[in-house]
């Protein structure tokens, strides 16, 4: 036992709050299970027993292309600048990863972290997890921390009478016993299905009796109507019962034709340990709704502040597949950003959805606006702060109810559901068996309100739904406008995210982009060849935001000089055209001082590199974002080389990597020879792939290597900021 180490500490990095929230339960049920130690986010390591913990468990996600998360940048560059091989002789560590294999650089900051752990002298005590969420970030995560259980016994001390080998033994059975299930689907009384349409007939009886408390509506009549005993109250004068009608969900169908009789459900995950407390505050609440100001528990990276809307304009025909705005923001004078720059927006959950889901869990109106403190050890960040909120504020901006549910959620809501056919249900959707239906519920990108109208008898308490839901988070958008030319100003284009389910029942919409287009009063599309560009200054529209500086130097270069090659189909074109006007604005700004010697004007222009620019859309005469500037900078020599990928228009499909395999002889020169930047926006699936697959094309027929050397060289220029990724999946 003199060899165990007697503390651990869990680090984590986190940039959508899955990574913290891993980190957390692993915390959480480590204590309970008898280890000491304690849990921070990277950034914190300052004050963290970096060296004094004998174990470390990393959890880190990525953002970008295998970026750090913000929250860990501090904590690396204290890393990078470390050369002692010795720091961390006498620790044992093990690392979870948390990556998406749609970007080439898949995890690779855990792959950093372990690179780096090592080089410090640090041993691995457990195989590395590398989780993807394109394919389901549970499928790693759930058996790589039941197998850590097994596994920590032999290198940490626990408060324990046994020994290793009987506490290793004794974690497997219990790791057995809360992640197995033993079912009998033909044993289960009265289903869900059959309540919506039918009341049990032990039941039913009852309804036809004198002055019976017992009424016949089933529930698919309550989601509909109110029965008809409450009704004859709601026209009563000054009658305290509301007939208020809310958001309907969309049930699921999820069929339960892969369970066999006496089956057993494996590989359920564990239970989450209870974390979060609601304590209302004395009764207080708060008299006016301030839905449209963003609570004072959020927290953000920068001071949010907010904006007011000065112009809209929908780039886009009304036939177009997406449709696409741009709208201008009019921000504080010596507010400072780069053309590449971003910022976050923090829009509030649909209003008729949180109504809709408040009511679901038969909260009344008027608690709506009392005022709660959130408590609790180890709570998420997200919550940290919210000591003084409303319960609508809190579902407002704290918690994010459309996003892919983990299976964690199903998991706490079984315990919470009391029909016991909902109840296999949900157990089996989370289980192993279920894996197929699961990653179809996910498909299906259920809100929160969906999943709790297919489950009527699921009643969960909200102090768990925070404990389990993620954190409701700001969205980012590139800024298309340059500092020089519209001072005090900011320009961004956004394609309103709807659409349809696979299953083609299910309208479905994201959460920033409709309230935008919503509280811009929802703009008729472009009708003409060139788009119109609205001004509702005079509106009053804010919008709460905040700067997020690029940390991934997707700006600029500094030397004029240096040639670009910009490549962004779509709205990936956005933040190129804050390039674009950058240069144009500074050549103009050139131009007007005036140049030396006999060629002046020959002598700015060669101050400014070429830019070679490959822009892809569907249709020209459909969804061509930002024609007007584009021909404008192709006409003044701001563009030297402009590419068009036209997709949908004929049976020819032209994408942008068709492109750049046609010009590969002019772009090795550019590229090699003269050093050009090369920046790619858009989508990391297909677009990124393909660009990348033509450059590998470029240096293999050009540059005498073979497809392996190729990719090498690639990734050696994006670690020396030569080759530039912005992308989403």
């Amino acid at each position: 036992m003199t060899d165990l180490a007697k503390e651990y500490l869990v680090l984590w990095a986190s940039q959508t709050g899955n990574a913290e929230w891993i980190a957390k339960n692993i915390h959480t049920e480590a204590a309970k299970k008898g280890y000491t130690g304690q849990c921070f986010v990277m950034d914190d390591f300052a004050i963290a027993p970096l060296q004094k913990a004998g174990v470390i468990i990393l959890v880190s996600s990525n953002t970008g292309d295998g970026d750090a998360p913000d929250n860990a940048l501090k904590f690396w560059r204290f890393l990078r600048r470390n050369k002692d091989k010795t720091y961390l002789t006498n620790t044992k560590y093990t690392i979870l990863g948390l990556g998406d294999s749609n970007y080439s650089n898949f995890n690779y900051t855990a792959q950093r972290l372990e690179k780096k752990f090592k080089e410090l002298g640090a041993t691995a005590f457990y195989e590395k997890g590398l989780a993807d969420d394109a394919e389901g970030l549970e499928n790693i995560v759930d058996p790589w921390i039941e197998k850590l259980w097994e596994v920590l016994p032999t290198v940490l001390e626990q408060k324990s009478d046994l020994s290793i080998e009987d506490a290793v033994e004794a974690e497997k059975e219990l790791e057995k016993q809360m992640t197995e299930l033993q079912i009998d689907p033909e044993t289960v009384p009265f289903s869900k299905k059959n309540r919506e349409d039918a009341l049990p007939e032990a039941v039913e009886k009852y309804t036809a009796l004198d002055n019976t408390l017992v009424d016949n509506f089933t529930m698919k009549k309550r989601m509909e109507d109110l029965p008809g005993k409450v009704t004859d109250y709601t026209h009563l004068e000054n009658s305290l019962v509301e007939q208020k009608s809310f958001k309907k969900g969309s049930p699921l169908e999820i069929s339960l034709a892969g369970l066999e009789i006496g089956a057993k459900l494996t590989g359920l995950p564990r239970i989450s340990v209870p974390v979060a407390k609601l304590t209302k505050l004395d009764d207080q609440q708060v008299d006016n709704d301030t839905k449209d100001k963003v609570p004072e528990f959020v927290v953000t990276a920068s001071p949010i502040t907010y904006a007011s809307v000065t112009m809209v304009s929908c780039l886009t025909t009304a036939d177009a597949l997406k449709r696409t705005l741009e709208i201008e923001l009019e921000v504080e004078k010596d507010t400072h950003f780069d053309p590449g720059d971003s910022f976050g927006v923090l829009a509030p959950n649909d209003e008729e959805l949180v109504q809709a889901i408040l009511n679901r869990l038969s909260v009344p109106v008027e608690e709506y606006h009392r005022l709660y403190k959130v408590e609790g050890d180890n709570l998420p960040t997200h919550l940290e702060k919210a000591t003084s909120v409303t319960l609508i504020d809190l579902f407002r901006y704290g918690v994010d109810f459309t996003s892919h549910p983990r299976k964690a959620l199903f998991r706490m809501l079984a315990d919470h559901t009391s029909d016991p056919k909902e109840k296999l249900t949900l157990m089996y959707i989370c289980s192993k068996q279920g894996a197929a239906i699961f990653n179809a519920v996910r498909d299906e990108s259920p809100t929160l309100l969906d999943i709790l109208e297919t489950f009527p008898s699921c009643q969960p308490p909200i102090e768990r739904l925070l404990d389990l839901l993620p954190a409701h988070l700001p969205r980012f958008y590139s800024i298309s406008s340059s500092p020089l030319k519209r001072q005090g100003k900011i320009r961004f284009a956004f394609n309103v995210v709807e659409y349809v389910t696979s299953g083609g029942k299910v309208q479905r919409k994201g959460v920033a982009t409709p309230w935008l287009d919503q509280i811009t009063n929802r703009i008729p599309s472009r009708t003409k060849d060139t788009n119109e560009e609205i001004d509702i200054s005079k509106l009053g529209i804010k919008v709460p935001m905040f700067i997020r500086h690029n940390s991934n130097a997707f700006i600029l270069p500094t030397e004029t000089e240096r040639p670009l090659v910009l490549i962004g189909p779509g709205t990936g074109i956005a933040p190129f055209i804050g390039f674009l006007e950058h240069r144009q604005t500074q050549r103009k700004i050139r131009m007007s001082m005036g140049g030396l010697g006999h060629q002046p004007n020959r002598q700015i222009q060669e101050s400014f590199g070429p830019i070679y620019v490959y822009y892809g859309f569907r249709d020209k005469k459909k969804d061509f974002l930002f024609e007007k500037e584009i021909n404008e900078f192709e006409k003044d020599g701001t563009i030297t080389h402009l590419a068009l990928a036209e997709s949908r228009a004929t049976e020819n499909k032209v994408y942008v990597q068709d492109l750049i395999k046609r010009d590969s002889d002019k772009l090795y020169d550019l590229i090699i020879n003269k050093d050009a930047a090369i920046y790619i926006c858009g989508d990391a699936k297909g677009m990124a792939k393909g660009v990348q697959d033509a450059l590998v094309e470029m240096l293999v027929q050009h540059h005498n290597v073979d497809s392996k050397q190729a990719n090498k060289i690639l990734i050696d220029w994006i670690f020396s900021r030569k080759y530039l990724r912005d992308l989403w999946s």
